[in-house]
């Protein structure tokens, strides 16, 4: 994740760290939700009822 934050300009948010929270956990957590929006995107249109 820091190699792609570096790269799309966002190394700064991703080493930004305060209150226990930092820009790492909120980058992975907005990437993490992507990939399982597209997966559920994916499993609803390739879904047939039954």
């Amino acid at each position: 994740m820091e190699e792609l934050a570096d790269k799309t300009g966002k190394g700064n948010f991703f080493r930004l760290a305060d209150y226990g929270l930092n820009g790492a956990y909120a980058l992975d957590q907005a990437w993490h939700e992507g990939w399982e929006t597209l997966a559920a995107l994916l499993a609803t249109t390739k879904a047939t009822s039954r």
